[in-house]
């Protein structure tokens, strides 16, 4: 699955997602609606041509009701395919979704989740209506349970934490607070939550390591085995195979300037 700032972005503003590629067909339907060609404008073009045709090389009637045939058969495929689409979509409300969301002018992908509270019909197609937003059946990037919803909500919480820390080179003691904060909520996740951070937060564990490190520096206490539950990796632990990376780091630069000298 997706991740952008992070895996994904929150929701997007605007009730209808016209910034969507499938978004922008939308609005796009009413205005093409008159250059469709229906079952009676095909007869009416087909009547047209039967008096224009050449009269010494007239077409068959078998050519004729071939025509009509195959626009039947492609007018009813069509009519298929939107039956099934209205019965997927009709399958999903209730469902918790990930909506995948591109830019038109910017071609910027952003994501949305929440769960499908019904489904509309507009201009023959299927829209999925969550909190109130309105996305095209296209858009559709992942059903996820539950589960997964509440550990993306503490994904969202977690990395505006440490997105709101500015360089660790900057760090002093008036941060304490802060970090803190991002420390004992991660290690009161449960193991799900904590397999999903792992996953899609990378990064922001490594950032917070980091900030763990300093404020440990400046004589502050973190221990995970005070915090909560300490179920599955906890930041010490990340923190411990952040100061080994960094030992094995200098290891090697003292080894290489040795070797110059």
């Amino acid at each position: 699955m997706a991740t952008s700032s992070t895996l994904m972005a929150p929701y997007v503003d605007g009730e209808l997602q016209t910034q969507s590629t499938s978004g922008t067909s939308l609005t796009k339907e009413t205005k093409s609606k008159n250059s469709q060609v229906d079952s009676d404008m095909f007869l009416q073009l087909l009547v047209a041509e039967m008096k224009n045709q050449d009269p010494l090389q007239p077409t068959s009637n078998t050519e004729w009701v071939s025509q009509y045939a195959t626009f039947t058969q492609v007018e009813k495929m069509s009519e298929m395919a939107g039956s099934v689409d209205l019965l997927r979509a009709n399958s999903l409300v209730g469902q918790s979704v990930i909506m995948k969301v591109t830019s038109e002018s910017t071609g910027e992908t952003t994501y949305a989740t929440g769960v499908v509270d019904y489904v509309l019909v507009e201009n023959k197609k299927p829209i999925l209506v969550i909190n109130d937003k309105k996305y095209s059946l296209s858009d559709l990037d992942s059903v996820i349970s539950p589960e997964y919803q509440a550990a993306y909500e503490k994904y969202t919480e977690f990395t505006n934490m440490i997105g709101a820390l500015p360089s660790v080179n900057l760090a002093d003691k008036s941060y304490e607070n802060v970090v803190r904060q991002a420390f004992d909520y991660y290690n009161n996740l449960s193991d799900y939550d904590k397999k999903y951070m792992e996953t899609y937060a990378a990064n922001e564990l490594s950032t917070l390591a980091e900030w763990v490190r300093k404020m440990k520096s400046f004589g502050y206490e973190f221990d995970a085995s005070k915090v909560g539950k300490e179920e599955g990796t906890s930041l010490d632990d990340i923190l411990d195979n952040f100061n080994k990376r960094m030992d094995e780091i200098l290891e090697k630069l003292t080894t290489d300037t040795e070797k110059k000298e």
